[in-house]
């Protein structure tokens, strides 16, 4: 067996391009980790489509991959347009209405029916992730109608940014509970909340899920100003945050983007809890065959920075070489991890301990020193792999945000919690029927994945009076 050439996870959004049973088995083999579903787009029918094909793919390849599902959340949407797409020019004027219309060059529909009561005259509004601007020079009952300040082709569906409006609304929809409800159906591992505000808006989603007796490992998505100023609440109510640069560069000056994706990641990998970074990651290559140096350098810095995950949107979903940008993200991502920095982990550790003492008077927990010692201990001693038997994958987690060379290899026995560890850093997740030392020594030997006289870290969970979880670490050479 060989383990993928990179560790950073790549998340790749299903669409028309990809969605068949060629393309997917070419994906996974290039390097995906996760496929991502946007309930934004399709019908459940399709949805059930994707889920089905994944599972199909990863089960024929026997490698491991997550399905996320996206909810759409209370994103302000363009409605259909005749063709798919128009062009919008400079200084035209537009009218964005809610009436029920086909859009086209003279009228845009409006998938939100109070849209005309959030703005008003002198308004910038932002269309497609901001690559559109207009300005409102009159609201008349359905219709608003706008001068175009910045140009360009607008498709079917794309979203509608207004920076000064407050939606009354909360971020988890109707519709948004009901594909909660379809994902636990259909053995969805993951769902990306849109548009969170606060911890409330993960919490409620959380409730209904074990109100179903559910699993569904729930990613905050960082697109608003409320979620920057309430992000350590929402990271402590999550399992994962997306740091979703498209919806969060228009609602805040684009220009604090860079240093806050930064912070952000920071913050994730000292709870040790994974991060995406998404959004116009290598944009380009929806229509060219290589991405700009531009992206490739952006890429590379995400992943400097710390992140778990890089994803893949209109690139993989809709664009003319899917395989090849999962190719390409693979490339960057494995040569850039080589060049990290060999203090990386002593700086997370120092980033945690300063967050401890600045959050709260308590210390770390028994796992964060075995965490931290593993990285010491990985420092000093040649060992090949980290094994790490895990009932819900925290162990694993704790290890990854430290960001090793090494591969974590994951031993669980529960098929949700393997697809989970798809999402961190460097995590190769098995799953086995039991966790015992012998079970995986089993495996990996069994598997090819040592030699004889290789070293090997091995975490384990010894019970010593009150003590529970891991709290152990073993040194060999198997």
């Amino acid at each position: 067996m060989r383990l993928p050439g990179q560790k950073t996870k790549i998340i790749a959004t299903l669409g028309p391009a990809s969605l068949n049973e060629k393309t997917i088995t070419a994906m996974v083999r290039a390097g995906m980790s996760v496929a991502r579903i946007n309930f934004a787009h399709g019908d459940l029918k399709q949805h059930e489509k994707s889920i089905k094909l994944v599972r199909k793919v990863s089960e024929r390849l026997n490698r491991p991959v997550a399905i996320l599902g996206d909810l759409p959340g209370v994103k302000i949407r363009v409605g259909e347009i005749e063709g798919g797409s128009v062009t919008l020019r400079r200084w035209q004027t537009v009218t964005l209405t809610t009436r029920d219309v086909i859009g086209n060059e003279a009228v845009i529909p409006v998938e939100f029916k109070d849209f005309p009561r959030l703005v008003s005259k002198g308004d910038v509004i932002y269309l497609s992730d901001g690559f559109i601007a207009l300005r409102v020079e009159d609201v008349r009952d359905q219709d608003v109608i706008c001068k175009v300040l910045v140009g360009g082709t607008l498709f079917s569906r794309k979203g509608i940014n207004i920076p000064k409006a407050r939606l009354a609304i909360e971020a988890i929809t109707e519709k948004d509970l009901e594909f909660l409800e379809f994902s636990l159906e259909h053995g969805v591992d993951a769902v990306g909340i849109s548009f969170v505000g606060s911890a409330y808006d993960v919490l409620k989603a959380r409730r209904f899920v074990e109100e179903r007796n559910g699993k569904l490992f729930l990613i905050a998505k960082i697109e608003r100003p409320d979620a920057v100023r309430n992000f350590d609440e929402i990271l402590r109510a999550a399992d994962g945050v997306m740091v979703a640069r498209g919806d969060l560069g228009v609602e805040m000056p684009i220009e604090k983007l860079p240093i806050l994706q930064k912070k952000l990641i920071q913050k994730a990998n000292c709870a040790g809890k994974p991060v995406i970074t998404a959004t116009q990651m290598l944009e380009s290559m929806t229509h060219e065959k290589l991405p700009t140096r531009a992206e490739v350098t952006d890429v590379a810095n995400a992943i400097l920075d710390g992140t778990d995950a890089v994803m893949l949107s209109e690139e993989t979903a809709v664009g003319k070489y899917p395989v090849e940008t999962v190719k390409m993200m693979a490339r960057i991502a494995k040569t850039t991890e080589a060049y990290r920095d060999s203090k990386w982990a002593e700086r997370t550790v120092e980033w945690k301990m300063s967050e401890l003492r600045g959050t709260r008077p308590t210390k770390g927990t028994i796992k964060d020193a075995i965490t931290r010692s593993i990285i010491e201990a990985l420092n000093s001693i040649d060992i090949k792999y980290i094994l790490t038997p895990t009932r819900m994958g925290q162990t694993a987690r704790l290890i990854a945000r430290f960001k090793p060379k090494q591969w974590v290899l994951a031993f669980v026995t529960d098929e949700w919690v393997k697809n989970t560890l798809m999402f961190s850093y460097g995590v190769y997740p098995f799953l086995v029927e039991d966790t015992s030392e012998e079970e995986i020594l089993r495996v990996i030997t069994g598997l090819g994945l040592v030699d004889e006289g290789d070293t090997v870290l091995l975490t384990k969970g010894t019970p010593i009076g009150k003590t529970a979880g891991t709290n152990t670490i073993r040194i060999f050479n198997v």
